[in-house]
């Protein structure tokens, strides 16, 4: 299946002749080329852009928790791995000016909005009744005391661009399957004396804290 998909993408899979290892080896190389416009970085975002993503949250780091801890949960969580190269190209067809990309890995979405927040000197706000997570995913965050905003994930990017991009974005992302669930999550603001924002459900704004350490073990 793997072998398929990387075929799939026009990647190639090299491999030893038989019986020259005697474990089992994993290691992934990538040569690729600069494309034009390339997104000026997390420094270039202003007051005023937006702030999305482009799926569901915590996917990912669920389904590898799920089945460490053997918790039992059915069905069996799944992860969201999946190559972003649609999802980058979606973009840039639509030729939407992207001032920063990111995808969420390690610390979930709220580690990339803390970098962000640190390099542009700005003010992050999101909304959570705005961030996107599956009933699954929701239901273990509540069992295990998580929260999906820091869970990771594998094929969820995280974007700022100018708010009045937002709607061309979303319409070009969401033709493609592995974003399309891609919604606003909040916008950026002149810098306060917090530099993650979080509305929760209640309407009440709370400091959205940066995760020092991560939910979960180290999982790639």
């Amino acid at each position: 299946m793997a072998v398929k998909r990387a075929a799939a993408l026009g990647l190639r899979n090299l491999v030893v002749p038989r019986g020259a290892a005697d474990k089992l080896f994993l290691t992934t190389s990538a040569i690729g080329r600069l494309i034009d416009p390339v997104p000026p970085g997390p420094a270039a975002i202003l007051p005023g852009d937006a702030i999305l993503v482009t799926g569901p949250l915590g996917s990912h780091g669920i389904a590898v928790l799920a089945a460490r801890e053997n918790l039992g949960l059915i069905p069996p969580p799944q992860s969201d791995v999946a190559s972003l190269l649609p999802v980058v190209e979606a973009l840039r067809t639509a030729r939407v000016p992207v001032r920063a990309m990111r995808d969420a890995t390690r610390g979930g979405v709220a580690a990339v909005l803390h970098e962000w927040a640190e390099s542009s000197g700005h003010t992050l706000y999101v909304d959570e009744n705005r961030l996107p997570a599956t009933p699954q995913v929701r239901g273990a965050c509540e069992l295990l005391g998580l929260d999906p905003v820091y869970i990771a994930n594998e094929a969820v990017m995280v974007a700022a661009l100018p708010a009045s991009c937002v709607d061309a974005a979303i319409a070009a992302l969401r033709v493609e399957t592995v974003s399309a669930q891609a919604v606003a999550i909040g916008e950026v603001r002149p810098r306060t004396s917090v530099p993650v924002v979080i509305r929760r459900v209640s309407g009440r704004e709370t400091p959205l804290d940066e995760p020092l350490a991560a939910h979960l073990p180290r999982i790639c």
